[in-house]
């Protein structure tokens, strides 16, 4: 079958790709030039083509769309665009996310572990990675710690056959790759959270935000949530599983179905599965913070897939944390440094109240990324906690300085007695950051640079404290 992909954009890349997995001829067009496409995406561009995609890029001229059985139409294509006319016109059959998503669903053979949810995502992914490995499963395991856009990373392990080589999968689902995989069969899903994020998306709406997330009801055997979601889930399912962490050993006023706590770096989990799964096991346990919740949910999917308690203690005591999410970057110039990756509100509050003990110099980067967000809230939250605030306006998503954005970060701040400094780079940050400190103090990294630009960034910061430490 002869297909045309509109648009070689985050979109029509995987389609194209996985169009081309299974044997169709694709044309893959766009009106940019090969050169006019950022470098990474250029190197996957010329990656598709060895892989026998034809790519017709820079050329403004409509092609001779007859000649193609299908089409998929990138959503950036404007809706009056030539193309899309054209190939409406002869007749040619349009392919959406929904056909592509049950192409996916036919490939892959394996029981898929979905973990979608604004915050949480990715350490939870990783921690059940690690308790199945520990169960003696070879797992495809997919996340944002493995690129940006994860529907590009998991087509390429499509193409790359891990499905063939790997037991089970385990994924996580932001919100822009669940269009792909919104009718991709999950053995288990898992609903993290639901926060404002993205919202600039969503015509600013949280209730289409969440919409959006809620794709994982529909597609998933079995289901497990935080109660922070139930008031959108009572709605579809009367079965969901929910998990949380409690603050103490009482457990008769929790109504969770697995719950934990953490005390003297050990933590305890409680679970009761459909009246009839129960019991309570305790582990070593030195990680910190959100880590604590996310193991927990870890735990309520690996006792609902049926592994023994043994292996979900190996695998919590296995588990140190993942690269740029409270991240111990080590000692310098007598200051402790850490690096996260958190900037929606409530997953900087979970992680600033664990550094109270000594004063806190944050450095936080560009909170916008693609995505544009409110800088003057997190700078309000960083201030309540931050005796020093150093803000970058460089988002290290899109490469671009915007000083406003700095400034918009330190004018949320309301307590007085916080210092504010706005610079233009992390490595002026770090800099400044051992400048304006003394030994004992913590230094602190926030923001979602983290994520989306992690070896740059913390190369940049770590050249910046080791300037400032030679400045002394």
């Amino acid at each position: 079958m002869n297909c045309i992909v509109v648009g070689a954009g985050n979109a029509g890349r995987p389609v194209a790709r996985i169009l081309n997995y299974i044997d169709h001829q694709v044309l893959l067009i766009d009106q940019k030039k090969l050169e006019e496409f950022p470098k990474k995406t250029q190197k996957i561009l010329l990656q598709m083509k060895n892989e026998g995609i034809e790519l017709d890029l820079g050329s403004n001229s409509t092609p001779e769309v007859k000649y193609f059985d299908s089409a998929y139409i990138s959503p950036t294509i404007p809706v009056d665009s030539s193309i899309r006319k054209s190939l409406t016109l002869n007749g040619v059959k349009l392919i959406n996310h929904r056909d592509i998503s049950y192409i996916i669903d036919e490939i892959i053979n394996i029981d898929i572990i979905g973990v979608t949810g604004t915050l949480g995502k990715t350490s939870t992914t990783h921690i059940i990675s690690q308790i199945f490995e520990c169960g003696g499963y070879k797992v495809w395991k997919c996340s944002s710690r493995h690129g940006n856009l994860l529907s590009e990373v998991i087509i390429d392990g499509i193409i790359k056959d891990y499905h063939k080589k790997n037991d089970i999968a385990i994924f996580e689902l932001p919100h822009g790759t669940s269009r792909l995989m919104s009718k991709v069969k999950l053995k288990i899903g898992v609903l993290t959270n639901i926060y404002k994020d993205h919202l600039d998306e969503f015509e600013g709406s949280v209730e289409k935000y969440a919409q959006r997330k809620l794709f994982i009801a529909d597609s998933s055997e079995t289901l497990i949530s935080t109660p922070n979601c139930k008031e959108y889930l009572e709605p579809l399912r009367d079965d969901v599983i929910y998990y949380c962490t409690r603050k103490t050993k009482t457990i008769n006023e929790c109504e969770c179905d697995v719950s934990g706590y953490l005390k003297n770096q050990r933590i305890r989990i409680d679970y009761e599965l459909n009246n009839i799964i129960h019991g309570i096991f305790e582990s070593n346990f030195k990680l910190m913070g959100y880590y604590l919740e996310n193991s927990i949910a870890a735990a309520a999917v690996a006792l609902t897939y049926g592994l023994n308690e043994n292996i979900i203690k190996q695998g919590l005591i296995e588990f140190k944390g993942i690269p740029g999410h409270l991240e111990y970057m080590g000692n310098y110039c007598g200051r402790e440094i850490h690096f996260d990756a958190a900037f929606v509100p409530e997953g900087l509050v979970s992680t600033l109240e664990q550094f109270t003990k000594s004063e806190l110099i944050v450095l936080i980067d560009n909170p916008d990324t693609t995505t544009i967000r409110d800088k003057y809230e997190i700078g309000n939250i960083v201030g309540e906690f931050a005796d020093i605030v150093i803000s970058s306006g460089y988002n290290e998503t899109t490469g671009l300085v915007d000083m406003d954005a700095a400034h918009e970060v330190l004018r949320g701040i309301d307590n007085s007695n916080c210092i504010k400094i706005a610079v233009k780079d992390m490595i002026t940050a770090g800099e400044l950051a051992i400048k304006n400190s003394k030994p004992g103090d913590t230094i602190l990294h926030v923001g979602p640079g983290a994520i989306t630009n992690y070896d740059e960034l913390k190369q940049k910061m770590k050249f910046g404290l080791e300037n400032g430490c030679r400045k002394l």
